[in-house]
């Protein structure tokens, strides 16, 4: 999807989700030119094979090479923050900012792999619409039903593609490389987010020190839903202030 005008922002949905995800940050086109992607194994994307954090960044990269886009804004939202992470080790001078929301930079491997298996299980013994369900409840503070439906347009959970996404993210560690991070980031977190915890946006931010953290209240997992128009007011702020 590619949509609008002006400095170029790149959105990079969660697992399981898709570029639809972001709709409620289709107005910011108005005052950026919008990319936003299915990765591969998600969404409309017709490639499965190959699927891993290093690989949805070099296809990001390769999209932008495409469109003769030198530089960019970038905007990660869970597993699509390592994403954002990913794109900066493997070709920093395209970066001209970061936004790291609801994300992590590394996990211990135990922890990693338990998470990774209560959720292999769960997908193996539900619909993919109950998990589907389950999924959105668990993103999101508020368990109104009018939110719980408009999270779960937010998925579409492809099964294979979906537990190779999640294996790959969770052997992820970019805390190696956040010191010598040289571009403005800004870190989003939920107050109340089950699937990515406060403490790793802390250590993230311990990594980064000059990196600038906002956390919402009364908020999980989704912010662009939950708090979408506070979302969208920092967004545009943030780019702003670093054209």
């Amino acid at each position: 999807m590619d949509i609008g005008q002006g400095e170029t922002v790149v959105l990079i949905h969660g697992l399981g989700s898709k570029k639809e995800s972001w709709v409620n940050q289709f107005s910011l086109s108005s005052n950026y030119r919008l990319i936003i992607p299915d990765l591969r194994g998600h969404g409309e994307s017709e490639i499965t094979n190959n699927i891993s954090i290093a690989n949805f960044a070099q296809d990001v990269l390769s999209l932008l090479d495409s469109l003769n886009i030198k530089k960019a804004h970038f905007c990660g939202l869970s597993m699509g923050g390592l994403v954002v992470q990913e794109i900066y080790k493997q070709k920093k001078e395209c970066v001209l900012s970061m936004v790291l929301s609801n994300t992590f930079s590394y996990v211990p491997s135990f922890l990693g792999q338990l998470t990774v298996m209560k959720g292999v299980k769960n997908l193996q013994l539900t619909s993919s619409d109950d998990y589907t369900t389950y999924t959105a409840k668990k993103c999101l503070y508020q368990k109104e039903s009018t939110l719980i439906l408009a999270a779960k347009k937010m998925f579409l959970i492809r099964k294979e593609p979906y537990i190779a996404s999640a294996q790959s993210a969770i052997q992820s560690n970019y805390l190696p490389i956040l010191p010598f991070v040289k571009v403005p980031t800004l870190i989003i977190g939920g107050k109340y987010d089950e699937i990515n915890p406060l403490i790793s946006i802390y250590i993230t931010k311990g990594f980064l020190p000059k990196a600038e953290v906002v956390i919402f209240d009364y908020c999980g997992h989704l912010p662009i839903l939950e708090k979408k128009e506070e979302y969208n007011k920092l967004l545009d702020r943030f780019f702003r202030q670093h054209f």
